[in-house]
């Protein structure tokens, strides 16, 4: 799947193809999610593109699904893990989180109050915390 494409886009496709593949079997999201023990509103959003949806969580719906195309769970498993990964080159969640955290930890060893001041402290190291 292209890099640039909307990580939303690639979770709506991927849930068409597995809501596709539940009604093939004739099965009510209520149905699937009482064989997976979860509940229907993760299905429902799964298939919706409004949640994450996992490689372990495509393997346990191709199962109840009976999907026995290794070629077709490969690829619905790809576009798990693709759908999970930003869009052109922006910087993930984690990474962002990640690099919040460290910059917090600078402003705290410094003694640095202020969220709005640069995240390069510019107090000399030698200065006592208050």
């Amino acid at each position: 799947m292209a890099s640039n494409v909307n990580p939303t886009v690639r979770r709506r496709r991927l849930g068409q193809e597995l809501r596709k593949l539940r009604e093939a079997k004739n099965m009510t999201a209520e149905q699937v999610a009482e064989r997976l023990l979860v509940s229907q509103s993760k299905i429902s959003r799964l298939e919706n593109g409004r949640r994450s949806i996992s490689q372990r969580d495509v393997r346990d719906l191709c199962g109840v699904y009976e999907v026995e195309d290794e070629r077709m769970v490969d690829s619905l498993m790809q576009m798990a893990k693709d759908s999970r990964q930003q869009a052109g080159g922006t910087p993930s969640a984690t990474s962002r989180t990640a690099s919040t955290s460290v910059w917090r930890r600078t402003r705290r060893a410094c003694g640095c109050t202020s969220l709005r001041s640069s995240p390069v402290c510019s107090r000399p190291t030698s200065t006592p915390r208050p």
